[in-house]
């Protein structure tokens, strides 16, 4: 600015009173401006916090959604792991059933030979006793014909009682 100076010329307080008024308005303009400009970053900030608030509650609204799905995956890998296990459950069952039943069936294959080899010791032996019949029959021919087909111990009708051969049940 400039300096005072202890002059009364009409020219000079004129140009003093312009340069004030001139320092004046550039003061109110830069005034003006710096408001504006404050104005301007105020709105900026105001949005900026909106959008800071916004994102922080998308941010919340992720997190949930991750924590849901989270313990639904959970839930869905335990039923998984559990359907997992009852299969494996299920083969071992499946694998003692079939081993048990391979097992009585060589015990009922056994068994049919076991049975077939006493049926025919016993029509063996049965031949030998009628064969000892006939002889014995044939030494005394005054005694009475005895019925081969018969056991002793058994009524006449038995044989048709026993029921089907077991030699054809297989």
């Amino acid at each position: 600015m400039s300096t005072f100076v202890k002059s009364t010329s009409p020219s000079l307080a004129k140009r003093i009173e312009k340069e004030i008024t001139h320092e004046a308005v550039k003061e109110d303009k830069a005034v003006k401006h710096a408001l504006k400009d404050l104005a301007h970053l105020e709105k900026k900030d105001h949005k900026a916090s909106k959008k800071t608030d916004s994102a922080q509650k998308a941010l919340e609204k992720a997190e949930r959604k991750e924590a849901s799905t989270l313990q639904t995956l959970q839930k869905q890998t335990k039923k998984h792991d559990d359907a997992a296990s009852l299969a494996r459950r299920r083969t071992l069952e499946a694998d003692n059933a079939y081993a048990q039943e391979e097992k009585v069936h060589r015990i009922l294959e056994k068994k049919k030979v076991e049975v077939e080899a006493a049926i025919r010791r016993k029509d063996e032996h049965e031949r030998e006793r009628l064969k000892r019949l006939e002889e014995a029959a044939g030494l005394t021919d005054s005694a009475p014909r005895v019925n081969t087909s018969v056991s002793l111990d058994q009524p006449e009708n038995a044989q048709a009682e026993k029921g089907p051969d077991p030699r054809q049940l297989h």
